[in-house]
């Protein structure tokens, strides 16, 4: 039986989902001296990636986010959208700090954008926890976003008032986004890769990665994929106020193909038709995520660039975000 027909929703799933990891240990102390990285030499420089940030510090951010899936040589589909992001030091309490982000100016290229639950977003705020260091720990207040998601999804349904087709997706996205559990689903991709480097160990140029096991959204259900994570620190500014973080998470790769090879056997099930052969097993699916920062050492990034990549059979998908610092 073919089942080409359940790529296109399994990959946008994928685009939208959570991207989930463990938070890995660390017992360093810090390593910013002034706001310099201490050494003379950058291969002796010792980085602890970690946040330096005061109540009120604001940082403004570009971030594109783009979509490719190729089937064979024929790119199938291709979107991509841009927006304005805020950053906000709200408070500092202990050992936790309350981080609030903006997003505004949402603009797509594609026709079918409004199919992107994103459009929602537009001037829409969340706030969160990170640790001392700046590792992610929980979103706060989202009461509030919900809120403000709702008077964003007005502006827009007044935009498309003589469209019953547009108002009906828009309708059908307002109503699974608008509770606490899904929503965050909205920002939690772009955060957790905002924060993916702080407080996961220190490096020098010469250390080995620092690898831990991590898990990544399931393409084929909803239990999490397990994965290895590689980190380590590729590149120390010559004037040794930056850093250059690099990371790789692939999918454990016979887990991927049990997954696949089980969704066949229910799709099977539910339509009555035969169970796939075991060789469906052998499959070769291939899906790991890079992502490379370059952080200034009083923790703020300077630009991220994360692509997330799944090779399946004749089906090529990457999405890829990356943000900038404008001031």
């Amino acid at each position: 039986m073919k089942v080409k027909f359940t790529y296109y929703f399994l990959f946008l799933l994928f685009s939208i989902k959570i991207f989930a990891q463990n938070n890995a240990q660390d017992s360093l102390a810090p390593i910013v001296k002034n706001d310099t990285i201490f050494a003379t030499n950058p291969s002796d420089s010792i980085v602890f990636p970690k946040t330096y940030w005061n109540v009120g510090d604001v940082k403004r951010y570009n971030v594109t986010t783009s979509e490719i899936k190729l089937e064979g040589d024929t790119i199938s589909n291709q979107e991509q959208y841009t927006y304005n992001v805020v950053i906000e030091v709200e408070d500092i309490y202990q050992n936790e700090t309350v981080i609030k982000w903006n997003f505004r100016n949402v603009q797509f290229n594609s026709k079918s954008f409004l199919n992107n639950p994103f459009t929602l977003a537009n001037n829409v705020s969340i706030s969160f926890k990170i640790d001392q260091d700046g590792r992610f720990l929980s979103f706060i207040n989202l009461d509030k976003t919900i809120k403000q998601l709702l008077l964003s999804s007005e502006d827009l349904e007044n935009k498309y008032l003589d469209n019953p087709k547009a108002i009906a997706i828009i309708k059908k996205n307002i109503q699974y986004y608008s509770n606490e559990e899904n929503i965050v689903k909205l920002f939690d991709k772009d955060i957790r890769q905002f924060h993916h480097f702080y407080g996961k160990s220190n490096f020098t140029l010469n250390s080995d990665p620092f690898v831990y096991q991590s898990y990544m959204d399931n393409l084929f259900s909803t239990s999490p994929t397990p994965a290895t994570t590689s980190i380590k620190l590729n590149e120390v500014g010559t004037a040794h106020t930056n850093y250059i973080m690099g990371s790789f998470q692939e999918a454990d790769k016979e887990w991927l193909a049990n997954s696949w090879y089980t969704y066949l056997k229910d799709l099977a099930t539910k339509l009555g038709s035969e169970e796939p052969s075991k060789d469906r097993l052998k499959d070769d699916i291939k899906y790991f995520v890079k992502t490379t920062s370059r952080i200034k050492d009083n923790g703020w990034i300077s630009y991220s660039i994360e692509t997330k990549k799944v090779k399946f059979q004749d089906t090529d998908y990457t999405l890829e975000r990356r943000f900038e610092l404008v001031d």
